[in-house]
């Protein structure tokens, strides 16, 4: 564990550090996980993952529940439309405790960012917000030209300040060739195991997508048990509907009465007052 200052000047301890990541390249395959919660969070601390990623609006929750885990905090497209958005959310994001950030902007962006001494992170290969522009979600760098295409990216990436870069879809070899000859930390989804980190969604790990990508793998069957909650609450929902229509609920124990005497002398009083009531009428 390593003693740091966070961006936001608060003394923390972190499993990993942008320098140990470096020093790691090529060595230990690391392991990233995203996590959109607390619970999920905590859930991959506990399992020793090595990095997180998670939206920047959830970091707070996610610092709080894994605070040692290298946390990536990711600046969405649809969350920052501006650049000083961007800005804007890096800088609280850098305060709340992330580690790096991860953005799929410009290369301007990411000079920006890296010229403030944030770690950043781009992505590389298949960008699924710009998938339209490569004919759809596809592997990219299936092509020798595709690929040298993909190295000359890394190298400006590089350029641009970027210390990591998600790459997606991209074909191991393609992956393992470029891995040697970048200072990028690579983080692989669906791109073998030629990075230096290997990232899988957690809803995919756990289980919990009716159709999962082809390169993600469950190592849970977290949807069965949904589903089975989602069962079990409709029985029950319905069977209170027709428990209340049929007079079998609320039954005796789980009503409160009153002791005999008590409730023959609210009926004698109960009595009285309707019948004042009722003569005060007439």
């Amino acid at each position: 564990m390593r003693n740091i200052f966070t961006f936001g000047h608060r003394p923390a301890q972190r499993n990993w550090t942008v320098a140990d990541l470096r020093a790691n390249k090529g060595k230990l395959q690391l392991t990233e996980v995203t996590a959109m919660n607390g619970e999920q969070a905590a859930r991959a601390a506990a399992a020793g993952i090595d990095t997180i990623i998670t939206r920047s609006q959830m970091l707070k929750e996610v610092r709080e529940a894994a605070p040692n885990t290298f946390i990536t905090a990711a600046l969405m497209l649809v969350d920052h439309p501006t650049e000083n958005d961007v800005l804007e959310g890096a800088m609280r994001a850098m305060d709340q405790g992330a580690d790096a950030l991860y953005t799929t902007r410009s290369l301007a962006t990411i000079r920006m960012l890296a010229g403030l001494n944030f770690p950043v992170m781009g992505h590389l290969g298949l960008v699924p917000p710009y998938s339209t522009w490569i004919g759809g979600l596809r592997a990219y760098g299936t092509t020798a030209d595709e690929a040298v295409k993909l190295a000359e990216e890394f190298r400006a990436m590089e350029e641009a300040g970027a210390f990591a870069v998600e790459v997606e879809l991209v074909p191991q070899q393609v992956l393992e060739e470029i891995n040697k000859r970048t200072s990028l930390i690579t983080f692989s989804i669906g791109s073998g195991s030629g990075g230096d980190v290997t990232f899988l969604f957690s809803e995919d790990i756990c289980g919990e997508t009716a159709n999962p990508p082809r390169h993600a793998r469950a190592y849970g069957n977290v949807l069965r048990l949904q589903q089975q909650i989602e069962l079990e609450r409709s029985k029950a929902l319905n069977a209170f509907q027709s428990a209340v229509r049929d007079g079998s609920f609320p039954y005796k124990d789980v009503s409160i009465s009153l002791k005999t005497n008590e409730l023959e002398v609210f009926r004698a009083r109960l009595d009285e007052t309707c019948s004042s009531c009722s003569q005060s009428k007439g």
